[in-house]
Formats: C-alpha cells, sequence, structure tokens
C-alpha cells in the first residue's frame, strides 16, 4: 500500500517516514489513507481528486478543505477537527493530525458542511472530524437541522430517533452557550426547512448544480445509497410538517409539507422510511 500512498520526500521531511498505510473508505472525490509513521505515530493522508470527472474543480476544494481545517486550529475549545501537518498543492494533498483548538465568532460557527457518518474518526481522546471541504462559517442550526433532516449531503441518509436526537440538540446547544454565553440564534424550524427547499441534496455533491433535481421527481426516482430521491423527500416533508405546524410564521410551510407528504405516499405507496441506523461497517 506505501507505493500507492502519495508522500513524497519532502512530507517525509516535514512529517516524516511512513510505515504502513491503510486506504480508508472515502467518496470518489479524495482517497483517504491511515499511516503510521516511523516514530510509531499516526496521521491521517488525504489526497483529494476528480471523482472521474476532468471538468471537477479540484484544485478549489483542496484549498477550501485546507483553509477550513486552518482556521479550525486557530480559536480555544474543544478539539473537534484535525490540524493541518502539511500540504502537497500540486498534488493535492495534506497530511493532518489532532488538535485541541476549534475556531468560532460571536454570531456564527465554522461550520463542517458534510458531518455525516464516515467524516468522523474515533479516538481515546473523542471524535475526531475530516473532510472539511464544504466547511463554512454561518448559523450553527443549519448544522444542528442536518440530524433532523436525516444527514442530507450523505448516501447513508438515515432517519434519528427521539431519544439520540434530543441528545445531540441538547449537547450542540449546552456546548454553543458554554463557549458564547449565549443561545444558538435563530430558528431550527427555518433551518430544517431550509434544507428541504435545497434541493441540490437529492444528490451526491458531484452532480449538484447540473439541473433541477427538484423537476425530476414527479418522472423519476433516482437513487443515492440504500435510498431513494423521493424517499428522502418525504421525510424532509414530515420534519418540516411536524416542527412547523404550530409555528408563528411558517405554519403555512408545514400545512403544504404534510398535504405534500400525504400525497406522494398515496402516488408512491411503495415508498419506504430512512433506515433508523447506518448498516455500513466502520473502516
Amino acid at each position: 500500500m506505501l507505493k500507492r500512498l502519495p508522500f513524497d520526500e519532502a512530507l517525509r521531511s516535514t512529517v516524516g517516514v511512513p510505515e504502513r498505510s491503510k486506504l480508508l473508505d472515502s467518496s470518489p472525490r479524495s482517497r483517504v489513507w491511515r499511516v503510521r509513521l516511523a516514530d510509531r505515530s499516526q496521521v491521517i493522508v488525504k489526497q483529494i481528486t476528480d471523482g472521474g470527472d476532468p471538468g471537477a474543480d479540484a484544485d478549489t476544494r483542496f484549498a477550501r478543505e485546507v483553509a477550513g481545517l486552518r482556521l479550525a486550529g486557530r480559536a480555544v475549545g474543544p478539539a473537534v477537527a484535525p490540524a493541518v501537518l502539511a500540504t502537497d498543492p500540486p498534488s493535492r494533498v495534506m497530511v493532518l493530525e489532532y488538535v485541541d483548538d476549534l475556531g468560532r465568532t460571536d454570531d456564527h460557527a465554522l461550520l463542517h458542511g458534510d458531518p455525516c457518518p464516515g467524516n468522523d474518526l474515533r479516538t481515546s481522546d473523542g471524535v475526531r472530524f475530516v473532510d472539511f471541504e464544504r466547511a463554512s462559517l454561518g448559523n450553527g442550526l443549519v448544522e444542528l437541522a442536518y440530524f433532523r433532516i436525516g444527514f442530507p449531503t450523505c448516501w447513508c441518509a438515515m432517519s434519528v430517533a427521539a431519544a439520540p436526537l434530543a441528545e445531540v440538540e441538547t449537547i450542540y446547544r449546552a456546548t454553543w452557550r458554554g463557549l458564547t454565553d449565549r443561545d444558538v440564534p435563530g430558528d431550527l424550524a427555518d433551518a430544517c426547512a431550509g434544507w428541504l427547499i435545497q434541493g441540490d441534496a437529492l444528490v451526491e455533491r458531484a452532480h449538484r448544480g447540473t439541473v433541477d433535481q427538484f423537476a425530476r421527481v414527479p418522472t423519476e426516482d433516482f437513487r443515492w445509497g440504500h435510498v431513494s430521491a423521493r424517499e428522502r423527500l418525504v421525510h424532509r416533508l414530515g420534519v418540516v410538517a411536524a416542527m412547523t405546524r404550530d409555528h408563528d410564521h411558517l405554519h403555512a410551510v408545514g400545512r403544504l409539507s404534510s398535504a405534500l407528504a400525504v400525497r406522494l405516499l398515496a402516488y408512491w405507496p411503495k415508498l419506504r422510511p430512512l433506515p433508523a441506523h447506518d448498516t455500513r461497517p466502520w473502516y
């Protein structure tokens, strides 16, 4: 496996000599290895690729992810991202290790952008996130709504049960309050409605922005991972309907979402609910 590892002499002189590597599961737009160095320490090596699409702007995605990771290493807080130890821009390779810092601002957070199963690494010190190519500053509720909507940017979409969902939201809000001395600004129901309206999240990232994905749904059902676009849409409609039924400003959105979900299930009765958990083996 070391023969395929993109680890040139400059990286060796900066980080160390790789002794053993293991290729990890990743999207078609990247290759990721867990690498043990000669000094027995471990690092993550990630190479951004074009995913089989020569027109994909892999250089921009590489620069965006490196910038996001470096922002995450600036401010005080519990570690949630690995530090960038070294990069090789011509090969779009980054070498990562774990740190104890997370960037934030007074009103916005550094959002991961794709916090789905597979982008988290379980360590003895807790969870560390990787794949920051979609990172940006924004309202934390956008990312918190991600769990209710069912991991909309991931092929392994799933429905999070009430108990773990409540735990996630309680921890997120408490952490935010502890870091900023204020509640998370904004409206969670509004953030969930935003994910519903964002039709591009019905397909994998490489195909977003190419066509109107919502316009495809009435005439064809297309799969991404183990669920279909229509199944994703019905789940999101149900979430928004439940959250906005008695909402001061979004009750009309709630009624529309509920009516659409009922009509779609009547028209396509074989649609399945999202699975309650990911059955894919962890790497």
